[in-house]
């Protein structure tokens, strides 16, 4: 798995016509085969599903579709890496100075706990989240910084349906990669 960390694209990157361009039909079947060359895995944390799963820029630039720019990552790891959407546009990521798990590793019992109907405070309390920050557009700011995805309902509708459905999938199923969160539990 790859270290996940608070992080922003450039916003202006994302300002343009390019959002026509990604429901092409090119942009489909490219996403659909990154998704099977990754096996449907969210390349920080793991999380397998065929839905929701999102084709993620690595360098951060939408105009860029070589495959090796491109990785499945998982709408709440998309969160994370993309928290300026994620604290701002979203309203949903919420931001600590100090946690006694790593990034991936929050993402990960958070998803676990929700889907048992943990709610927020109980998580924060169990991952030992502590004093809450804000967000600032400022990698060296954000580098030590721990994001935990809330409960809240999510500024778009998309957004709000590919959490819901994640936790879904780890209550119905017993996912083998999400077992090893087990030991946190």
């Amino acid at each position: 798995m790859k270290k996940l960390c608070l992080s922003f694209s450039n916003s202006k990157n994302w300002r343009n016509d390019i959002h026509k361009k990604m429901i092409s039909e090119d942009w489909r079947e490219l996403r659909l085969n990154i998704l099977k060359r990754d096996n449907y895995t969210c390349q920080y944390c793991g999380f397998i599903a065929e839905k929701w799963q999102i084709v993620h820029h690595v360098d951060g630039n939408p105009a860029n579709n070589e495959e090796a720019n491109l990785e499945t990552i998982c709408p709440m790891c998309n969160l994370i890496h993309h928290s300026g959407q994620g604290c701002e546009i979203q309203g949903v990521v919420d931001i600590f100075r100090e946690s006694s798990y790593s990034q991936n590793e929050i993402i990960k019992i958070t998803r676990k706990m929700r889907a048992q109907g943990k709610n927020d405070l109980e998580i924060i309390d169990f991952l030992s989240l502590k004093e809450k920050v804000p967000f600032k557009m400022k990698r060296h700011y954000l580098k030590n910084l721990y994001g935990f995805v809330t409960s809240r309902k999510a500024g778009q509708d998309w957004t709000q349906k590919g959490l819901e459905y994640g936790y879904k999938i780890v209550k119905i199923t017993n996912i083998s990669n999400q077992r090893s969160i087990d030991k946190y539990l």
